[in-house]
């Protein structure tokens, strides 16, 4: 585990984990001691600093996914991001890979996540039917400043009785809707909520601190995760409670697919990150608890770890105020 510390957004963020990054090059979100974004270029052992970069498409990760995905490549495979400065990863904190983007999830993706929602649910029939259907569900998961960094708080709700982490291959596209890197997510959810009623879904799934992302983005040209490793562990008090291991060729969609279909009617200027489900969902005799360290790491791109906080939850409510019939 590794430390996290405060940044002047509020966000939880961690010193940058070496240990927990991908082999291969990844675009890291840090903040300096002085309290600045910065976007760096994690490659052959070095973080380089985009930010110092002459070409101003460099500077964020905004401005990079507002070109196509062959000048962003042209662009970090240069041969100027060598002479660019070193940075001193013990002197910034990890920050999640995202800026404006939005992030958005897509459900029933695969067969265990189809079987945990029949048995979490009140209506099964609903999953079976999206599970086969040819338009897939997605879902809005949040905007992009409300994502967890690697090493932060990430939440449950107070109003649920059973709540889990489910561990993603996150895509991540530009504003043309080709997909240029992926990450780690951590999509929160509330089982209790959402198998209540399939229309609570939005409350089972967004809220305070639902989502994290990270450590990086691994471009898609260095990295082919359609056959990955998704591992999962669940840590409290120090002990393993819960683990387990799925892959990503288990998913009956194809994740560049569900791209086309967020950006089918919905255009993103700003890219967006997509969450394509999970494949492994913890039983029902566990529910995250404060303090539980969730730790996700999907083959090629880096380790995920989050420690669990409850979020606050004001108690409101509104129930109907329903009046008789009339008589006849």
């Amino acid at each position: 585990m590794y430390p996290d510390r405060k940044t002047d957004t509020g966000v939880r963020a961690a010193s940058v984990p070496l240990h927990h990054l991908p082999a291969a090059p990844a675009l890291l979100r840090l903040c300096s001691p002085q309290g600045d974004s910065r976007l760096a270029l994690w490659r052959d052992g070095a973080l380089r600093d985009l930010s110092a970069a002459a070409d101003a498409d460099l500077h964020s990760l905004d401005a990079l996914l507002r070109l196509p995905v062959g000048e962003t490549r042209r662009l970090l495979e240069s041969n100027a991001i060598a002479a660019l400065p070193e940075l001193d990863p013990d002197a910034f904190e990890l920050l999640p890979p995202v800026e404006s983007q939005e992030v958005w999830g897509a459900g029933v993706t695969y067969f265990r996540s189809r079987e945990a929602r029949m048995e979490e649910a009140t209506e099964k029939d609903i999953y079976a039917s999206v599970y086969r259907a040819a338009r897939p569900e997605l879902f809005f998961k949040g905007a992009g400043w409300r994502v967890i960094p690697p090493g932060g708080r990430i939440g449950i709700r107070p109003d649920s009785t059973w709540d889990v982490p489910e561990p993603e291959l996150a895509v991540l596209s530009n504003a043309h809707g080709e997909v240029i890197g992926y990450t780690c997510g951590n999509d929160m959810s509330s089982r209790s909520i959402e198998g209540e009623n399939p229309l609570y879904l939005a409350q089972a799934k967004v809220y305070e601190a639902s989502c994290s992302l990270g450590p990086g983005i691994v471009p898609a040209w260095h990295v082919h995760p359609a056959t990955a490793r998704i591992d999962l562990t669940i840590e409290r008090a120090d002990q393993e409670v819960y683990s387990s291991t799925a892959r990503v060729s288990d998913m009956v969609r194809v994740p560049a697919e569900l791209v086309s279909v967020l950006y089918a009617a919905y255009p993103l200027p700003s890219g967006a990150w997509l969450l394509t489900g999970t494949g492994i969902v913890p039983p029902s005799t566990y529910t995250a608890r404060a303090g539980d360290v969730i730790t996700i790491e999907i083959e090629g791109l880096g380790v995920l770890t989050n420690i669990v906080r409850q979020v606050t939850h004001t108690g409101a409510q509104a129930p109907p105020h329903l009046t008789a019939p009339s008589p006849p």
